[in-house]
């Protein structure tokens, strides 16, 4: 944590701005005891649990769990200020710790000013104006944060077999099935889902930080059948993700300005996350270690519903999280949105045995 900038932060809000400030505490560090191994796991779920619900913690957090049996250390990292490929430069820094270096603070600040400087420029260009002409076409409500109401969580869904026919990324088509889905439950029109989306200067590839966007994805396609409508949504994805550099806050903005009026068919918009599997074990100081995902915690979701893809090797793992207060169940949407997802990869040819 010494030698790791985005580690020695943490994230404060001033006026509706997030902001990063270093950290006095540099570690956040606790002895804990369990009488057996099914103890260690609650603590655990525990320690993610309060870690995400924390708002003032560092971004770090160890804890080391003694029991009978074995001792765990568990290491658990604040997703607000680390990306994809961040994490993957932590994991290796855990793999082999060095020696702090003298100008990673000063390429630390470099990377957040060249970031803040990159979003202010693509809020005032021609992309803000690419997202108001898209959003005209939409009568509904933009991504908002749901009342925290009781959820209702599915650890994981039947996975889906990925055709070996499929070529580049799964992503838009795991998106797509999932606002098929969605239409299947809510019967609106039109849907809108959110995800995080990460576009980083190459200047700063070495550096850790969150270098992500919240884009949304607006599926306006029509009443068609989804193997019918799904070349046009890719093609709208395409010119979405040209555009992912406009930051959200500057799209939620221009809800308020657009002409017409919201439909009374209510658009329920949702989070969307989308990962890889991580390959094997993660080497800690020479000590194999297993990730733990947070989705085994019970936080209250922060959007009408969470939806998650992993993929792995031959399969796509769906998971959700769905608040209780919109109307639908979490088995409703995740039936729906596997029956959607194998309904779309049925034009490919089927893998081979």
């Amino acid at each position: 944590m010494l030698r790791n900038p985005t580690l020695s932060c943490r994230i404060g809000f001033s006026r509706g701005k997030a902001y990063q400030e270093r950290y006095s505490t540099t570690y956040d560090f606790a002895e804990l005891r369990a009488e057996d191994e099914a103890g260690v796991v609650r603590l655990s779920r525990t320690v993610v649990d309060e870690f995400e619900a924390s708002l003032d913690g560092v971004a770090m957090a160890a804890r080391l769990v003694r029991s009978r049996d074995a001792d765990y250390l568990l290491l658990v990292f604040d997703h607000a200020l680390v990306d994809g490929q961040s994490q993957l430069m932590m994991i290796q820094q855990l793999a082999a710790p060095g020696s702090p270096d003298d100008a990673q603070w000063e390429r630390f600040e470099a990377a957040v000013r060249d970031r803040a400087e990159s979003e202010s420029a693509a809020a005032g260009g021609r992309g803000t104006a690419f997202w108001a002409d898209r959003l005209k076409n939409f009568h509904g409500e933009l991504p908002q944060g749901a009342a925290q109401m009781p959820s209702e969580i599915i650890a994981g869904l039947p996975g889906v077999a990925i055709p070996s026919a499929v070529r580049g990324s799964h992503f838009p088509y795991v998106l797509f099935s999932l606002h098929r889905a969605l239409r299947d439950v809510t019967g609106g029109d039109a849907t809108v889902i959110a995800y995080p989306w990460g576009r980083r200067n190459e200047a700063f590839s070495d550096v850790t930080g969150c270098f992500l966007n919240t884009v949304i994805s607006i599926d306006l396609t029509g009443p068609r059948s989804p193997l019918e409508a799904m070349d046009d949504f890719l093609d709208d994805w395409c010119l979405e993700i040209d555009h992912a550099d406009v930051p959200f806050g500057s799209l939620a903005r221009l809800g308020s300005d657009l002409p017409g009026s919201v439909s009374g068919t209510l658009v329920y918009a949702g989070m969307f996350v989308y990962e890889a599997a991580t390959e094997g074990s993660v080497n800690v100081a020479g000590v194999e270690a297993v990730e733990v995902s947070p989705r085994f915690g019970h936080n209250q979701p922060m959007s009408p519903f969470t939806a998650a893809a992993t993929v792995r090797e031959h399969e796509i793992g769906l998971e959700l999280t769905v608040d209780e207060g919109t109307g639908y169940g979490v088995q409703d949407l995740g039936t729906r949105w596997r029956h959607r997802l194998n309904e779309v990869f049925s034009r490919f040819p089927a893998r081979q045995s």
